[in-house]
C-alpha cells in the first residue's frame, strides 16, 4: 500500500510539472521552430538562416528554420498565429504581413491581435530607379513629367501586394501622380527588365541594384527610407520632399499571442544581442541587408501604423482584398 501512494504521488507530480507553464529558467530546455512563411532561397529564408545560429548560441539550443510557405506567407504565419504559446515556435516575420489585409480576404488570423512582437532584426532600403533612357532623371524630374503625361510611365515591382509596389503607390498618392503598375514574379525579372528598357521604372531593393546602379545602367531617383543611404549620399530621400514617404522591407520576430512574459522576455534578450554583435551585422550587410534594431513596443507601433497606412493607399489606388 505504501509502494503504491508513494507511485501514485510521483505520477501525479510529473502530470503537475507536465502540466505547468514554461518557466523562464528553464527556457529553452529544447529545440525552436523557427518558421518561415515562405519558401527557401528568398530574402526572408536568407536572413531567418542568418540570424538562426547567432540565436542558437545565445539560447543555448538549436534554432531551426522551417519553411512553410503558402498563400503569399498567410499558412505558415497562421501556423505560428494558431501554434501553442510556448515560445518554442516562433515566426519570422516581414514587411509584407502588414500589407496582407490590404490585398487578401478572410485572412484567418489578426496581425495585431493574434501575433505578439519581440523585436525588428534587418532590413533592406527600397529604391525607385529608372533607365538610363527614361525621359526622367530625378525624382522632380519624375513628378513633373508625370504631372503632364499621366499613365505614360511603367514601373516594375516584385509583384502585387509586395513592398515594392506598396512603396510607390505610397509615392504615387503622396505626389498626385499616376504611373501604370508592372507585376513580376520576383525581383530579378524586375530589375533585368528596366535595364533592358522594357519598363520605364523599377521598384527595388539596392542588394540586387547596385551593380547596374555602378555601371550606370540603371540611375537611382530616389529612396524609400527616412534618410539617405551612406553607398548612395548623392541620391535624395523621397521623405525630404514628401515626409509621409518612408517605406522599407523589414525582418523581425514574433510570437503567438499569450507567451508568458518571463520567456518572451528571454527571447527578446537574445534577439537584442544579436542584432548587436559585430559580426552579426558584418555578415548581414554583406548579404544586401542592414542591421535594425526596434523593441518590442517599438515594432508593435510600426505595425499598427503600417495596416492602417497601406489599407489608405489600397483604398487611394483602387486595390481590393481578393
Amino acid at each position: 500500500m505504501q509502494r503504491r501512494a508513494l507511485l501514485s504521488a510521483a505520477l501525479a507530480g510529473l502530470a503537475c510539472a507536465a502540466a505547468a507553464p514554461v518557466r523562464a529558467d528553464t527556457f529553452p530546455s529544447r529545440p525552436i521552430r523557427f518558421v518561415v512563411p515562405f519558401g527557401p532561397g528568398g530574402g526572408t529564408d536568407i536572413v531567418a538562416r542568418l540570424i538562426a545560429p547567432y540565436l542558437s548560441a545565445e539560447l543555448g539550443q538549436q534554432v531551426v528554420v522551417e519553411n512553410r510557405p503558402g498563400a503569399g506567407g498567410v499558412i505558415g504565419s497562421n501556423m505560428v498565429a494558431k501554434g501553442p504559446a510556448d515560445g518554442y515556435t516562433i515566426l519570422f516575420a516581414d514587411s509584407a504581413r502588414t500589407i496582407a489585409p490590404s490585398m487578401q480576404k478572410d485572412l484567418p488570423f489578426d496581425i495585431a491581435r493574434d501575433l505578439d512582437p519581440i523585436g525588428l532584426i534587418g532590413g533592406t532600403p527600397l529604391l525607385l530607379l529608372a533607365h538610363p533612357q527614361a525621359p526622367v532623371k530625378t525624382l522632380d524630374e519624375l513628378v513633373k513629367y508625370a504631372k503632364a503625361n499621366p499613365g505614360r510611365l511603367t514601373y516594375g515591382s516584385s509583384g502585387n501586394g509586395t513592398p515594392q509596389h506598396f512603396a510607390v503607390e505610397l509615392l504615387k498618392s503622396a505626389a498626385g501622380i499616376d504611373l501604370v503598375h508592372v507585376p513580376y514574379k520576383g525581383a530579378a525579372a524586375v530589375v533585368a527588365d528596366a535595364v533592358g528598357g522594357q519598363i520605364n521604372l523599377a521598384s527595388a531593393t539596392y542588394a540586387p541594384s547596385a551593380e547596374y546602379i555602378r555601371s550606370n545602367r540603371l540611375l537611382p531617383l530616389t529612396v524609400m527610407e527616412p534618410r539617405r543611404l551612406p553607398a548612395l549620399p548623392e541620391v535624395p530621400a523621397a521623405a525630404e520632399r514628401y515626409p509621409e514617404v518612408i517605406m522599407s522591407i523589414w525582418f523581425g520576430i514574433m510570437l503567438p499571442m499569450g507567451v508568458e512574459p518571463a520567456v518572451r522576455a528571454r527571447l527578446a534578450e537574445a534577439v537584442g544581442k544579436v542584432v548587436a554583435n559585430p559580426e552579426y551585422a558584418d555578415r548581414l550587410r554583406a548579404a544586401g541587408f542592414e542591421p535594425m534594431r526596434e523593441t518590442a513596443p517599438q515594432m508593435k507601433a510600426r505595425i499598427e501604423r503600417e495596416v492602417k497606412l497601406f489599407g489608405d493607399v489600397a483604398r487611394k489606388a483602387g486595390i481590393k482584398p481578393e
